[in-house]
């Protein structure tokens, strides 16, 4: 499982992106433990077409994350 911590100034907060299977990326964004969060989707969104990642690039999967990141707190001004 790939896991990949952002710092986010805007929310006070750790988000936490994991990638548990094949592809599909998810958000831990309250910080519970065990917890393996939400799915992230399309435009910023946390229901929708689901964002998917491919398991061996790190690099992509973290471009993935940041760019939804981008987007969600656009979304929430």
């Amino acid at each position: 499982m790939e896991n990949f911590k952002l710092n986010s100034r805007k929310l006070n907060k750790t988000l936490t992106f994991s990638l548990p299977g094949f592809s599909y990326i998810f958000v831990d964004i309250c910080g519970g433990e065990g917890n393996m969060g939400l799915q992230i989707c399309k435009n910023g969104k946390l229901s929708g077409d689901t964002l998917t990642a491919d398991l061996v690039n790190q690099a992509g999967f973290e471009r993935i994350c940041r760019r939804w990141y981008k987007t969600f707190i656009r979304k929430q001004a």
